[in-house]
This record gives structure tokens, C-alpha cells and sequence, in this order.
């Protein structure tokens, strides 16, 4: 199965809707939207595109401290993957 899919990207990174907190069902007031720092990702799931094209989702297993790469957690059979900032890649959380 092919995960790849064409979608159009998310526009906006102060779009209205909120994201689960976690902490007993409330909502954060972070935006969801485009990251720019991936440092700070692990633990959290995202999309990572491509030049518009939706090329994977799940957990940020690790990220560089620099915020260069990231790696997306394995999940099922697929198996841990790496996405560098320097080739395009965006993460939308």
C-alpha cells in the first residue's frame, strides 16, 4: 500500500482548531500548523510533506538538537524513517 497521497497542504499555521493536551481532555493554546523548530517534535505526531505532496505521518521518534532531521517512529511494518529540512521536507503538527 502506498501512503503517499496529493493532497494540498495545509495553508495556515494559525489555523482555529486546537490541539488535545493531553491532560484530561482540555486543549492547548498552541496552534496547529507548520513547524519550524523540529527540535522540539519528539513525542508529538505530524504530518511531513513534500512540495505539496502528504509523504508520511506519525510520532517524531528523535530530532537533531539543531532541528535539521527528524526521525518518524516505526509503526507496524513500516520501518523508522529520516526527513532532512535542507531537501524540503515541512512538518505540520
Amino acid at each position: 500500500m502506498d501512503s503517499r497521497t496529493t493532497l494540498e497542504a495545509p495553508r495556515d499555521a494559525t489555523d482555529p482548531d486546537l490541539e488535545q493536551d493531553g491532560q484530561g481532555g482540555g486543549t492547548s493554546k498552541t496552534a496547529l500548523g507548520l513547524r519550524a523548530d523540529w527540535a522540539r517534535l519528539p513525542g508529538r505526531s505530524v504530518q511531513v510533506w513534500l512540495r505539496g505532496e502528504h509523504v508520511a505521518s506519525g510520532v517524531v521518534d528523535q530530532a537533531a538538537e539543531d532541528g535539521s532531521v527528524l526521525w518518524i517512529a516505526a509503526e507496524g511494518i513500516s520501518t523508522r524513517r529520516i526527513f532532512d529540512k535542507s531537501s524540503g521536507y515541512q512538518i505540520w503538527v
